[in-house]
């Protein structure tokens, strides 16, 4: 998935989703969040449908390559934990200081 899972993008990732849930779903379904720039609460509201349709289907829902601010809007929205959701986050930033922040001594 690429770009921005929003109202105007959700309903056709909700279809997509059902599609390959219903029937005869599979053990396991991977969704890749690499693309996806941004998600909003209708974004959240799928997955959460989603993740409901899979666990009663016997299906193992997974989420990859999450990008840190998406991420962040799955971690402060409590989605994290409330769906127990195997997402697997983003590649812990790495700070370095640059010498402009570093203290310097005063007298």
């Amino acid at each position: 998935m690429t770009g921005e899972i929003d109202i105007a993008t959700s309903g056709e990732l909700a279809s997509v989703l059902a599609g390959l849930l219903d029937g005869a779903p599979p053990a396991a379904l991977e969704l890749d969040f690499g693309g996806v720039r941004f998600l909003d609460s209708s974004g959240i509201l799928v997955l959460l449908r989603a993740q409901g349709r899979a666990a009663d289907r016997g299906c193992r829902l997974t989420v990859a390559g999450v990008r840190p601010a998406v991420h962040r809007v799955l971690e402060i929205t409590g989605v994290l934990e409330m769906l127990g959701l195997d997402i697997s986050g983003p590649q812990p930033l790495t700070t370095r200081r640059r010498p402009a922040d570093e203290a310097t001594p005063t007298r």
